[in-house]
């Protein structure tokens, strides 16, 4: 259920930081992503690792809400902890690309080993902009940068719910080797599930036949 967890945190860490209560989902959603990424720090060496970076990245979370909460911000500290977080996350979100990326690789599953890449490209355009932007002081540069920076934003966001959630249910575990659909208890993962079947047996009624069949 490693992957199932991961995709809740995914949704608050990512898309909740376009929202205006970006600050606490943030914690929420790293606190859960820590809990993901322990289960599948089984897996390689870089869930372990993006699992210590979410550690990190919940403590500046929570030094962002509280420094908020009381009032404190503009001053140094805050900037601080806030640019860290903002520049932290995309950063853990490679690591865990890589980590998935890896994984997929290893079980021969090609098309989200593209994904993997297409979003960590998404993911560095979004971290360049957001440097280049710190640089330059022309308004409109600056206005064209934001633009690209929000939609790249958005879309390495999408991706990584469509990758996570491929994950999820294409996966196969040691304890599940014949990849039965069991209820999961969560009505929105039953859903998306029977949603996934469907395509996919849809799919396999269009390949065409081997020319050996009879």
């Amino acid at each position: 259920m490693g992957f199932g967890i991961l995709f809740f945190a995914c949704f608050l860490t990512y898309f909740g930081a376009l929202t205006p209560l970006g600050a606490y989902t943030y914690v929420l959603g790293s606190a859960l992503m820590l809990f993901a990424l322990y289960k599948l720090s089984g897996q390689n060496k870089f869930f372990l690792s993006s699992a210590i970076g979410s550690v990190i990245l919940l403590v500046d979370s929570l030094i962002v809400v509280v420094l908020s909460v009381f009032g404190i911000v503009g001053n140094t500290l805050y900037l601080v902890v806030f640019n860290v977080q903002t520049f932290l996350s995309p950063v853990l979100l490679i690591v865990v690309l890589i980590s998935i990326y890896l994984l997929a690789k290893e079980v021969e599953l090609r098309k989200i080993q593209g994904w993997c890449i297409i979003d960590f490209v998404f993911v560095l355009l979004y971290l360049i902009c957001d440097i280049v932007s710190m640089l330059i002081s022309n308004e409109q540069a600056f206005a064209r940068l934001g633009l690209v920076s929000i939609v790249s934003q958005i879309l390495y966001s999408a991706l990584l719910l469509v990758i996570v959630f491929n994950c999820y249910a294409r996966i196969c575990y040691e304890d599940d080797k014949d990849m039965e659909k069991k209820s999961t208890g969560m009505p929105v993962f039953d859903f998306l599930n029977k949603a996934f079947d469907k395509a996919s047996n849809k799919n396999k009624k269009n390949e065409p036949r081997d020319k050996g069949d009879k």
